[in-house]
């Protein structure tokens, strides 16, 4: 029996990081798309109007994968904490994209992992060994190779870009947490109507009207980030935070 356990649990292993790999893959285009929208238009609108079409493919897998049946809600509270952290990443990388360098903001981004490798053993009781935390060093250590920030950040972009990857580890820790007792539409369906509603609240302080080139990557970019966001749920489902985290780096 421990060694059905052990396979079982390196195959959830295995899918949490091909999910987390699947997710990166897609989330990194969109940023590159996001960055294009943010020189044109407000942080707000491009909340509102990307989580809409965000929402639109999820309804669509929602028809799908188990009708309205399938949404039911159990950890209200948990749901609603998710929701407003990834609408509060979201408005930070959004307003920090603006004035800063996205190789500079990518790696202020990937200390996500380093801080949830800290915090994991603390918020969600896994073992973080030496090799899990030498990985995750070495991991951030080859993005910065990559990526070859200029460090010519505004204070200001600087500050919102470090705020990012304290948001997004306190969101995925309770990501991690929730797919305990939520399905993967009632969390998608939820977090982004928190989303989309925070992003309707701030439509008063900008608008412009986009035309039919900005209509068509508001909708890619939500579509794309619709399926990145299942992929996400299912990889922390599957995998433990401390062991898949570190796969963002790729």
């Amino acid at each position: 029996m421990a060694g059905a356990e052990s396979v079982s649990g390196g195959q959830n292993q295995l899918r949490g990081i091909l999910f987390m790999l699947s997710s990166g893959a897609i989330f990194s285009f969109t940023d590159v798309l996001t960055k294009v929208l943010a020189g044109g238009y407000p942080p707000g609108q491009i909340l509102c109007l990307r989580t809409i079409f965000v929402l639109i493919s999820i309804a669509v897998m929602v028809r799908l994968r188990g009708g309205l049946a399938s949404v039911k809600i159990v950890n209200w509270r948990g749901q609603l904490l998710r929701g407003l952290l990834m609408a509060g990443t979201s408005l930070t990388f959004l307003l920090a994209l603006k004035d800063a360098p996205l190789a500079d903001l990518f790696a202020l981004l990937f200390l996500s992992p380093l801080i949830l490798t800290m915090l994991a053993p603390y918020f969600l009781g896994e073992r973080v060994g030496w090799r899990r935390r030498a990985a995750a060093i070495v991991g951030f250590c080859g993005t910065l190779l990559i990526l070859r920030p200029t460090g010519e950040v505004p204070f200001s972009a600087l500050l919102l870009g470090l705020a990012v990857p304290f948001i997004l580890s306190a969101s995925d820790i309770v990501t991690r947490r929730i797919t305990r007792t939520e399905t993967a539409n009632s969390v998608m369906l939820f977090t982004n109507f928190v989303m989309a509603g925070v992003g309707i609240c701030l439509l008063p302080l900008g608008w412009t009207t986009p035309d039919w080139y900005g209509i068509a990557v508001f909708a890619g970019v939500g579509t794309l980030q619709g399926v990145a966001q299942y992929f996400l749920f299912y990889a922390f489902k599957y995998g433990e935070a401390v062991v898949i985290t570190p796969f963002r780096y790729v």
